[in-house]
This record gives C-alpha cells, structure tokens and sequence, in this order.
C-alpha cells in the first residue's frame, strides 16, 4: 500500500529579507524589499510562522492549508505510474513563486528522487493550478516538499553515480546537446540494462525543455546490467 508523507513547509531568507523572532517567542518574517505593490515597507503579523519571499510574505499555514488538501491529486499522479514503476517511491520538493492575485506564477522542482517524469510533471501540473491567499505586499517565493513510500514492496537496488562508469561522459555529451546543467537525474534500471522510468530536476524554472531533451537521452542509454532485479540510481549533471 501507498504510504504518504508531506513535510512542513520551508521558510525562504532571500535577498534582503529578515527573518527572526518575536519577543514572545512566536516566528516571524519580516520584508524589507520594494515590492510590486509599492516602495513601502510590508511586514507580516507576528501571528504564525510566514513564508518570505523577495517581495511579499504568505503564512505557512495558508500554505499549507491551499496544498494539503490537494494531496490526493499529488498522489494519484504516481499511483497511476506505479503499473509500470512498481516501486515507485521519493520525496519531491518544489519551489513556489505566487502572483499578487494568489495564482501561481511558476512552480519547478529543485529536487527530486522519485524518478519518473510524467508522475512528477502531473504534480506540477496540480501545483500549478492551487490557487493561494493573496501574498502581503509583493509577489513571494516558498519551498513545499511531500514525499510518498511503495509500501511492502522490495525496493530496488541502490546504486551510487559511480556506477554510470564510463557512461557518464555520455550523460555529458547529452546534457551538452541539451544544453542542460545543474540537474540531478533518478533512473531506474530494469535487468538487462534499459532505462524504464527517469525523473529529475531543475536549476530554475526555464529548465524544464532542457530536463525533457537530457531525460530523453538518458531513457535511450543502455546502463550497466543491475542482475535479477532492479536498481534505482542518482547522478548529478554539473
């Protein structure tokens, strides 16, 4: 059975941004930017915690309240994968940007484990469609991170980056054909060496063309033969 796990959400120090606490101990977040809604100073109430971004400030809690309500839909992204990826598993931390109206103006995933790319573009695209509270005195920036287990199936093998081998020099011609760096790739490897399912993430938000091309390189490689069972790998590309 699908385990879920979801993570609280991350508080961003961008910037020239203050963050600290209040006399009675309570966390605050304090912006002292220009923002998109004037040159004036915006400061959140102490009540809470705030999640801080360049320009503006949204709670922690209206966070949370706007995407843990939506976590069956993140879900039901990579139970519908795992047909194919049986053990399907991995935390996937995306990072936020909100337009003053509370829509999203981009999301992308600055790390990820779990290793199939159409399960984590349909969690982008769930992403992409929760609508948030206004943000206080700007546009603001946050991280939000979930993760999920396979239950009680075997998992795959655990492979480092050194087993690429001599492969890697090809991972970096195709990153340099896709002009694509600062990704870190999940693969998972079937008995024979072909490439079954591969995820990965962005270095920002106008990567997400050049995560396609190198994923579709590296689901064409033909990797080290992991034996009998499957085995699931994590490299970087610089």
């Amino acid at each position: 059975m699908l385990r879920l796990r979801y993570f609280p959400t991350a508080l961003l120090c961008l910037g020239l941004v203050a963050c600290g606490g209040s006399e009675d101990g309570t966390d605050e977040a304090e912006v002292q930017t220009e923002s998109t809604a004037g040159s004036e100073r915006t400061t959140e109430p102490s009540e809470g915690v705030a999640i801080t971004g360049i320009m503006g400030t949204i709670r922690q809690d209206q966070v949370e309240n706007a995407l843990n309500p939506r976590m069956q839909r993140f879900m039901r992204c990579f139970t519908r994968r795992m047909g194919e990826v049986e053990y399907l598993a991995g935390d996937m931390r995306l990072n936020f940007r909100i337009h003053m109206d509370g829509s999203v103006a981009w999301v992308y995933p600055t790390e990820s484990d779990i290793g199939d790319r159409e399960g984590e573009q349909c969690a982008l695209g769930v992403a992409q469609g929760t609508r948030f509270p206004r943000p206080r005195g700007g546009e603001a920036e946050f991280n939000w991170s979930f993760g999920f287990d396979a239950g009680d199936i075997r998992p795959p093998l655990s492979w480092h980056a050194d087993a690429l081998g001599s492969r890697a020099d090809e991972v970096r011609r195709i990153a340099q054909r896709c002009h694509a760096s600062g990704n870190t790739i999940t693969a998972y490897i079937e008995p024979g060496g072909a490439v079954l399912a591969a995820g990965g993430t962005m270095p920002d938000q106008d990567g997400g063309e050049a995560l396609d091309c190198l994923l579709e390189g590296v689901r064409g490689m033909s990797m080290p033969d992991p034996g009998s069972y499957a085995a699931k790998i994590i490299f970087e590309v610089p």
